[in-house]
C-alpha cells in the first residue's frame, strides 16, 4: 500500500517507523490508552480502538463497530487508513486483509501488522524525561566568554530544561543565548539558540539543590530537528519498555 499521507509534515520518511518490535509496541501502547482511532475507506470513515496485539499470529485486532451496514461496507473494501492522536502524537498507518474474528466471544476486526507506522511527536510540550543511561548536556557561552556546560533534564522538539545547580546563567525570561552547543549523548550535536522561558527551583524547600531552566528553541535546522525527534522516539520506548 502507498506510503499515509499526513498533512503539513515535511521529511514524512523520516517518522516512519518499520521494526516489527517498535511497531507492536506503540500499536499496545494506543490499545493501553483505548486510543479512538478513524478508519478512512472507500470515502467512508468509522471509528474503533485497538483491541489487542498477537505476536504470534502477526495479527492486529480491532473493535468491531456498531454499525453493521458500515462494518460490511468495511470488510467488502478490504483495507482501510487508520489516524489517531495519542498524548499530540499523530499517528497513522494502513491495514488491509481485514476479516471479521472473534476475540474472548466478542466480534472484532482482524488484520495483519500494518508494515510501516508514522509516529511524528509535533506538539512541544511533549517532553520526554533524560534517562541516566543517556548523557545529554548543552554548552552555553555568557558574560565574558565564560562556557558551561548543563545537564539536560528533559527534552521536547520546541525546547530543553537545563539543571543549574551554581546559578551561573544570567536568568530572565526573555533572555537568549547564541550558539549553544546541544549533545544528544553519542546521537548528534548541533549549534543552537536558546531563550528563557521559566525558572522554576527543583526544591521550593533547599534552593541550593539547584534549579529548572526551561528553554526554547530559536534557530534549530530541520536536520537537527529530526535529530531530537528520533532521540525522542528512542528515550520513549525505552521508557515503554520498563513500564
Amino acid at each position: 500500500m502507498e506510503t499515509p499521507k499526513v498533512d503539513n509534515i515535511e521529511n514524512i520518511e523520516h517518522y516512519m517507523l518499520y521494526g516489527r518490535g517498535e511497531i507492536m509496541q506503540k500499536l499496545r501502547q494506543l490499545g493501553k490508552k483505548h486510543s479512538l482511532l478513524t478508519l478512512h475507506f472507500n470515502d467512508q470513515t468509522m471509528l474503533s480502538t485497538v483491541v489487542d496485539v498477537l505476536a504470534d499470529k502477526n495479527l492486529l485486532v480491532l473493535d468491531y463497530g456498531g454499525n453493521e451496514e458500515l462494518n460490511q461496507k468495511l470488510l467488502k473494501h478490504d483495507r482501510a487508513v487508520i489516524k489517531t492522536d495519542y498524548n499530540g502524537i499523530t499517528a497513522q498507518f494502513s491495514i488491509k486483509a481485514i476479516k471479521k474474528a472473534r476475540l474472548q466471544g466478542k466480534p472484532s476486526f482482524a488484520c495483519p501488522l500494518p508494515e510501516s507506522v508514522l509516529w511524528v511527536q509535533r506538539r512541544e510540550f511533549y517532553r520526554v524525561k533524560i534517562p541516566l543511561s543517556e548523557v545529554v548536556n548543552c554548552e552555553i557561552i555568557h558574560g565574558d566568554n565564560h562556557r558551561a556546560v548543563y545537564p539536560v533534564l528533559d527534552i521536547s522538539v520546541g525546547g530543553i530544561a537545563l539543571f543549574d545547580r551554581n546559578e551561573e546563567l544570567e536568568l530572565e525570561p526573555g533572555n537568549t543565548f547564541q550558539n549553544c552547543k546541544l549533545t544528544l549523548g553519542e546521537h548528534d550535536s548541533a549549534f543552537i539558540d536558546l531563550e528563557i522561558r521559566n525558572i522554576i527551583p527543583l526544591n521550593p524547600e533547599e534552593p541550593s539543590e539547584g534549579r529548572r531552566c526551561g528553554c526554547a528553541f530559536i534557530n534549530i535546522s530541520g536536520d537537527f530537528e529530526i535529530s531530537v525527534q528520533k532521540f525522542i522516539n528512542l528515550v520513549d520506548q525505552q521508557q515503554k519498555r520498563t513500564e
